[in-house]
């Protein structure tokens, strides 16, 4: 009788939800944080994020079961990455966090004509940091504050290809990046004969 309860209970387990289990909750303090620009979000999945309080602490839940580094923007100028083993259906509380100097790049776009392309935005890739749009004018846009690290960054723009290029950081580093968008390989006509 209990070999088959047993046998009963082992082959009902495939069959339950355990969607909780996949995924916990990470929390802690950042040090010194400016709360109206301060973010944590997990690396490579930057839907997972969380603002914080006003005393610094965070909690981001909904993070995979699994090792992720936290990609943390502190204030307008100190950034951190932070290596964490989040548990599932489990909080994980990392304490204190504090933030060295973040690095900047400052990407000139143009279309190599000396103008620059109509609505030209840079992204880093698996960061919070997308969208960023190039001033129209100047043709510039400085994107940080980043942690120490390698990032893919995107460069993209109405009618243009997009320009993909991996940057690596160090902390506290200003880095300038010169990115010419050409026309899209199609010149946006149609290829049928």
């Amino acid at each position: 009788m209990a070999l088959g309860l047993l046998g009963l209970a082992v082959a009902g387990c495939g069959g339950f939800e355990n969607g909780p289990l996949g995924s916990g909750t990470v929390r802690g303090r950042i040090v010194d944080a400016e709360p109206d620009v301060a973010m944590v979000s997990v690396l490579g999945r930057p839907e997972l994020r969380a603002g914080v309080s006003q005393d610094g602490r965070f909690e981001l839940a909904g993070v995979p079961a699994t090792s992720v580094e936290l990609f943390v923007v502190a204030s307008r100028t100190r950034a951190v990455r932070s290596a964490v083993v989040a548990q599932g259906a489990r909080i994980v509380d990392v304490g204190d966090i504090q933030a060295p100097p973040g690095a900047f790049i400052t990407v000139r776009v143009s279309d190599g004509q000396g103008g620059v392309p109509s609505r030209a935005e840079v992204e880093v890739d698996g960061t919070v940091l997308d969208e960023i749009e190039v001033d129209a004018t100047s043709g510039e846009v400085r994107v940080g504050p980043l942690p120490s690290g390698c990032y893919e960054l995107k460069v993209d723009a109405d009618e243009v290809d997009e320009v993909k290029e991996d940057v690596c950081l160090r902390e506290g580093e200003e880095l300038v990046r010169s990115v010419i968008l050409v026309p899209d390989g199609d010149g946006g006509e149609d290829d049928d004969p």
